[in-house]
């Protein structure tokens, strides 16, 4: 049975008492909720403050130190409710001077039901989409903030791997080389020998940056052999029981979307090793329909996912939002299931397609 769906809450702000229960009564009709009445600017911050409503119906002329308008500006800067105003003046100026509070509304005096109905609607949907907005926008200034950062750790890692290692195995094989030279009347044989054993040894090197960047394995061979690949080094590294259960259509899927499924399980099983204390995880990847499913679980302590969504929000988390942002990517979504004591269960999915012998990208049916 479907949950019933919460009624709008309205705080009415009103100095003529029966004019407000009329209001009231108006908004009962059309499914709100009034959650209150002020009388005055002053009252009207305190149970704005109070009670949280989802909007603020505000009548522009109260009695009091504060007006309408005066209230609407500290309403919206302190506490960022949408506010419509409700009034029977219609002059220049007080329209000039709401026009400051940036209004969801403005509804003159006397009013119909299907007014007081479209306008309030306007307001509420224009107040969520800017929530929207605002959130979108602080994810991707915390994306953008971690991927300098990133971008610039895995710089210096590659740096120093660079200086420390294979610029070490070069400066010995030139040293190697140099002597050579100075000493032609020894015979080469050994010092040829150490500047193989040498050589051999950056080109391990090279590879192990290589695959730490991007591991070939997905490219050569695709999605299922590249999660075993990653479950293995992550075994291998945490001692957890890692298990991949891949359903997959024949052909190989399209690139883009095996990358962020890599990425995505890799994200999961880094912060599992890091942070969830569990012993096991399920890689679930499977066809279903026109879809592709991913699943990453987890039997680890769990967390609240509200706490680490504010948090990511704030650029102190920012792993769930880089799954998130890589899973839009390609048209996907990201669903996480968690809480204290319950371990973890990330779920992607999304449209399915595939890609040809020509590389091209095909409707996602299994072949």
């Amino acid at each position: 049975m479907p949950l019933p769906v919460a009624k709008p809450r309205i705080l009415v702000v009103e100095d003529e008492t029966i004019v407000a229960r009329d209001i009231k009564l108006q908004l009962i009709e059309l499914g709100y909720q009034p959650v209150g009445h002020a009388t005055s600017g002053e009252e009207a911050l305190v149970l704005a403050s109070e009670l949280n409503p989802n909007l603020v119906l505000m009548d522009i002329q109260l009695a009091g130190a504060l007006d309408g308008i005066a209230t609407a500006q500290l309403i919206r800067e302190k506490l960022a409710l949408p506010v419509v105003f409700l009034t029977a003046f219609a002059a220049d100026d007080v329209l000039a001077r709401a026009k400051l509070t940036e209004p969801f509304g403005y509804i003159l005096k006397p009013f119909s039901e299907r007014e007081l109905r479209t306008v309030l609607e306007m307001a509420l949907y224009k107040h969520q989409a800017d929530a929207r907005l605002r959130d979108t926008t602080s994810q991707l200034r915390a994306l953008s903030r971690r991927v300098l950062e990133v971008q610039e750790l895995e710089r210096r890692r590659v740096a120093l791997e660079l200086h420390d290692e294979l610029g070490q195995s070069l400066t010995a094989i030139k040293i190697n080389l140099q002597a050579h030279e100075r000493f032609k009347n020894q015979s080469p044989s050994e010092l040829n020998a150490e500047n193989i054993r040498i050589v051999e040894e950056a080109l391990q090197q090279v590879r192990r940056l290589a695959l730490a960047l991007r591991p070939s394995v997905l490219d050569d061979l695709g999605l299922a052999p590249a999660l075993r690949w990653l479950a293995e080094q992550t075994v291998t590294r945490s001692g957890l029981v890692v298990q991949v259960h891949p359903s997959l259509p024949v052909l190989r899927i399209a690139a883009e979307i095996e990358t962020v499924c890599f990425r995505i399980v890799q994200e999961a099983l880094t912060n599992i090793v890091r942070h969830a204390k569990a012993t096991r995880v399920e890689i679930d990847v499977r066809q279903d329909g026109d879809l592709l499913r991913l699943s990453v679980q987890d039997d680890g302590c769990g967390f609240d996912w509200r706490a680490m969504k504010q948090r990511a929000l704030a650029g102190a988390s920012i792993g769930i939002l880089g799954m998130q942002e890589r899973a839009a990517l390609v048209g996907g979504q990201i669903d996480i299931d968690s809480s204290v004591g319950r371990g973890c269960t990330v779920r992607f999915r999304c449209p399915l397609m595939l890609r040809d012998q020509t590389d091209g990208l095909l409707p996602g049916a299994l072949l």
